[in-house]
């Protein structure tokens, strides 16, 4: 998919973020929102979006293709000091663009941009049956941790997630 552009999100983007992320969250129930709807207003989305443009330790990218988000990856550092140097990894991409390597490349420039901005941890949650974003975050060099126990509800089930991390610097 050489089309696919990848940069750092704007507050102008806002509208076309939630537009994707009502999208997405009908395509999948390993969301934090499913079909029922992501609910921030714009206002909120462009709060978040300036918050992480201003952090030196987080950031919002997304992959365009033909103008248009196809997938979304953000680092959300922590404000504290004695965890500043740790954020938590979020990504999703739309269901017709599965199987086409834009996780990768995704998940290859935020973790270049975590570098960039010195952080030393990226961690995440994943719904422990979610085997192909599993299998993206160890060939990404991410290692299982632990397990959260019936963390997630979901269609009437709860299942557990696996916790994993990536150290940048050994």
């Amino acid at each position: 998919m050489e089309n696919i552009i990848i940069r750092e999100a704007t507050v102008d983007d806002a509208e076309e973020m939630i537009s994707y992320l009502n999208i997405v969250g009908g395509e999948s129930d390993n969301l934090m929102h499913g079909a029922e709807g992501f609910k921030v207003p714009v206002e909120g989305v462009k709060r978040r979006i300036q918050a992480s443009h201003d952090a030196d330790n987080s950031v919002i990218l997304i992959a365009l293709a033909e103008g248009e988000i196809i997938a979304r990856a953000e680092l959300s550092g922590y404000p504290s000091s004695r965890l500043h140097h740790n954020a938590t990894l979020s990504i999703a991409v739309r269901k017709d663009y599965w199987n086409k390597k834009i996780g990768t490349r995704l998940m290859t420039e935020i973790i270049e941009r975590a570098r960039e901005l010195n952080l030393r941890n990226i961690e995440l949650e994943v719904i422990a049956d979610n085997m192909a974003a599993i299998a993206l975050y160890h060939k990404m060099g991410f290692s299982d941790i632990g397990v959260y126990k019936k963390w997630w509800f979901a269609n009437n089930t709860y299942s557990d997630a696996i916790i994993m991390q990536k150290c940048l610097y050994e």
